[in-house]
């Protein structure tokens, strides 16, 4: 079983466009004249805004989801009245993995029980 753990890339990109356009937002603002109290308020007020929006979409991208889940190359999976696995097997009480990618994997064969060779969840 091979298992890739990785960061949602919706969300991971929302993050990055957000900073990004702080940044820029900042570097801009910084080349105004900074003698009037107004203008400072004007760009705190903007940058503030901008950090507010990717945090109002990171929040709605979606509910928080499971690693990601990858098995491949797995062996024979045989049961004889229990269970066999080769593969993995997510418990039923998590929350559902992000992605499922299954490839090349074994035989599975069951006289009286389960066999597994790529995911199932619980």
């Amino acid at each position: 079983m091979t298992g890739d753990f990785t960061v949602n890339s919706g969300r991971r990109a929302v993050l990055m466009w957000t900073g990004l356009g702080v940044a820029v937002l900042a570097g801009v603002l910084s080349f105004l004249s900074w003698d009037r109290a107004d203008q400072v308020a004007g760009v705190v007020s903007a940058v503030v805004g901008v950090a507010a929006l990717g945090a109002g979409v990171y929040g709605a991208v979606g509910p928080p989801r499971g690693t990601d889940v990858r098995v491949s190359a797995t062996g024979r999976a045989t049961s004889r009245g229990g269970d066999a696995n080769t593969g993995f097997v997510a418990p039923a009480s998590t929350a559902p993995p992000g992605s499922v990618s299954v490839d090349g994997t074994g035989d599975a064969e069951a006289d009286g029980g389960s066999a597994n060779t790529g995911f199932r969840q619980g």
